[in-house]
């Protein structure tokens, strides 16, 4: 039952996905009319492949012409120098695969991945705005773009 709901779940999430994807890849496409979030919940060297799925996703949607200002990037950022990681400052998410960490923003680490400034900067909070931090600025025609991973811990 687990299985056949998770593989509904992959099913759904890669045909309603693709779209949207052939739609950021076209080179004549204007591109600042879309927003992306990537958030890794979670933290620790347990956790590895929540934050290296957001990087993945940074450099994917920067190859799609998505502007740097208009991608929100949160990860706890713990993983790159961790004393478990056998390469310091790489990280990747397939064996044999490339360095994902290199030129990821850090919009929001450490606690300031916290339920509060995502859904602040989800939002358009004008105050994480004035500290300085990045939020969405969408208009009524622009297309938003989100993706969480974590697994539900306390």
């Amino acid at each position: 039952m687990k299985l056949t709901l998770v593989s509904l779940v992959a099913y759904i999430a890669v045909c309603n996905g693709l779209p949207f994807a052939d739609q950021l890849a076209a080179n004549d496409v204007d591109n600042s009319h879309k927003w992306v979030v990537l958030c890794a919940g979670s933290n620790g060297w347990e956790n590895y492949a929540d934050q290296a799925l957001v990087y993945r996703a940074y450099h994917l949607f920067r190859s799609y012409g998505i502007p740097e200002s208009n991608i929100i990037v949160m990860h706890y950022d713990d993983i790159a120098h961790h004393s478990k990681n056998p390469n310091p400052g790489v990280v990747i998410n397939e064996i044999g695969g490339k360095n994902l960490y290199h030129d990821i923003p850090k919009d929001y680490v450490g606690t300031d991945v916290n339920p509060t400034n995502f859904l602040g900067a989800m939002s358009g909070d004008p105050e994480l705005a004035k500290r300085g931090k990045k939020v969405v600025k969408s208009g009524p025609n622009d297309h938003v773009f989100v993706y969480f991973g974590d697994h539900g811990s306390p």
